[in-house]
């Protein structure tokens, strides 16, 4: 009579099927969503940058407004690469989830603020790509007593478009805050949850900070965010 033990088979279900499926396709976007922010970072400091732009002229409507009457098509450019980035990511936080649970509340709380953050911030990007021109091409034409009042509605469209972006950077950092909880005690999965709670942290500061100038991060955590999901991307994709 054989020792030897009896096979054991293992049951593919079309559950894990579509958990799978899920994971390679947010895994797909997040490692897409990394490489188009960094493309948006590079398109603002290199491309826009060498034909005039510069921090200061986005808080000075004066010196912005006759800048992007000259490069209309190359500043809402920007907006439309942001936006894309958004539109890669969405499918990321519940790529996440399946690694970390997603029949929790916890985590399906966390995926819906991912997928809104990045709803969000896909519309702070519009709004500036749809209030820029026409506002650029005002500045242009009106008398110069009438200017003050477009410098004003450019900034209220600023503002409004920053106040939307900072909503969308806090949404993510719940989501990643949140998984990352789980994630730093999920072997081979700790350094990424680290990471996650450090950046959450960092959106925190920038958020608090942004509106009263306290500190001019935003750059600095974007091109964070971006590795990031990068990470998150790479690690999906190499799950198992």
């Amino acid at each position: 009579m054989s020792d030897s033990s009896p096979a054991t088979f293992f049951t593919f279900t079309s559950e894990d099927a579509r958990a799978l499926n899920a994971v390679r396709i947010g895994g797909r976007g997040a490692v897409l969503a990394g490489i188009v922010f960094l493309g948006t970072i590079a398109y603002t400091f290199g491309f826009l940058f060498s034909r005039g732009l510069s921090t200061e002229m986005l808080n000075e409507p004066a010196r912005l407004m006759p800048w992007v009457h000259a490069h209309t098509v190359a500043f809402v450019g920007l907006w439309w690469i942001y936006t894309l980035h958004f539109l890669c990511l969405l499918p990321a936080p519940r790529g996440l989830s399946m690694i970390v649970g997603e029949e929790r509340a916890t985590i399906r709380m966390a995926t819906i603020a991912g997928i809104a953050g990045a709803v969000v911030g896909m519309i702070a990007a519009q709004v500036n790509a749809a209030t820029a021109p026409p506002l650029a091409a005002a500045s242009a034409a009106m008398p110069q007593a009438l200017l003050p009042n477009v410098w004003l509605e450019s900034e209220l469209a600023g503002g409004l478009g920053l106040q939307l972006r900072l909503l969308s950077d806090l949404l993510m950092a719940v989501w990643l805050a949140t998984t990352g909880l789980t994630l730093v005690r999920t072997p081979r999965w700790q350094a990424l949850g680290a990471v996650q709670l450090a950046v959450s942290a960092l959106v925190v500061v920038v958020y608090v900070g942004k509106p009263f100038d306290w500190l001019d991060l935003e750059p600095t955590l974007g091109f964070v965010l971006a590795l990031v999901y990068l990470g998150i991307g790479v690690k999906l994709l190499r799950a198992r």
